[in-house]
């Protein structure tokens, strides 16, 4: 494992109240490029990899929209799903494509087999799956879960502790506020719940208030406190600084590391995220990470009605 210790050495103090920058993430991540070993490179690729997801939505829904959209991918290139596309049409197979993490291919392969199956009935096509969707469960969520679940699956076997580690959290803090929105409104949870592990079964099926999860979770007690704030942008702010403690914690001893680095690098996105949103920008982004947590689809308030005259 590289060491880093006059980068380490050299990196300006941050903090979790700071409103200044020493510089951006994107600049701190350039800066490092030259003096990474590739699979430290590699990690750091990780990370961006959960930016990326929403370009693959978007082209297997409009895929010359997506081309054509200011926004573009940064990864990969749309060239890389066209290719995917043109042989699966000949041969109805997904190719392995250098360049894409397994997991977009495996969810390219899953929606194509579903559009096949939609157009043609075709019996063939239900045979269509990549080696990783054998004996999968099929959990009854939307694509943009679904996607977010094959990701967290792949970054939580990247070999890094330290990472594995860090997505474990996001995702059981995504969950467990999903599972506390689900209970609030009357919500059938196993629609919202994304993953198949222990914590994310006892958040489908538990009925204690804490889920039974707070001996297998040690950020539970807090969660639950932020489930109860009302004010959306305390409710962030209380998650950050959830997210900053942890990180700190987790690299206190690893100083000169790739952690330290990696840690680093998720701390200033942090602070990004803050620093460039003012107050009323602020309120209508997180209303936003609510409406989406919460599905408020047509479908998902049609079953909250009839919960509620139960």
């Amino acid at each position: 494992m590289a060491k880093y210790y006059a980068t380490v050495a050299g990196l300006p103090n941050i903090a979790v109240e700071d409103r200044k920058l020493p510089f951006t993430s994107p600049q701190f991540l350039e800066e490092l490029r030259p003096i990474l070993s590739q699979a430290d490179g590699k990690l750091f690729d990780l990370l961006l990899w959960e930016q990326e997801n929403h370009f693959l939505l978007d082209y297997l829904e409009d895929s010359e929209a997506a081309k054509t959209d200011e926004a573009q991918p940064t990864l990969f290139s749309y060239d890389n799903l066209d290719a995917i596309m043109a042989v699966y049409r000949e041969k109805r197979t997904v190719p392995r494509m250098a360049g894409l993490p397994p997991y977009f291919q495996t969810f390219m392969a899953e929606k194509l087999a579903e559009k096949a199956l939609g157009e043609e009935n075709d019996q063939h096509a239900q045979n269509v799956q990549s080696e990783e969707e054998e004996g999968r469960e099929r959990l009854p969520i939307s694509d943009e879960d679904r996607l977010a679940m094959y990701y967290y699956e792949y970054a939580m076997q990247c070999g890094n502790e330290f990472l594995e580690e860090w997505f474990g959290l996001n995702l059981h803090i995504k969950n467990i506020l999903a599972a506390i929105t689900c209970r609030k409104l009357g919500w059938n949870p196993i629609n919202y719940i994304v993953g198949t592990g222990e914590i994310e079964n006892k958040l489908r099926t538990s009925r204690s208030r804490d889920f039974d999860l707070s001996e297998d979770f040690s950020a539970m007690s807090s969660l639950l406190a932020v489930g109860e704030e009302t004010d959306i942008t305390k409710r962030e702010r209380q998650l950050d600084v959830l997210r900053w403690e942890w990180l700190e914690e987790s690299v206190f001893n690893r100083v000169f590391s790739i952690e330290r680095l990696l840690c680093y690098y998720l701390e200033l996105t942090i602070i990004e995220r803050w620093v460039n949103l003012d107050e009323r920008t602020g309120e209508e982004t997180f209303r936003h990470i609510v409406k989406t947590l919460k599905h408020e689809s047509a479908e998902s308030l049609e079953e909250f009605k009839r919960n509620q005259k139960k």
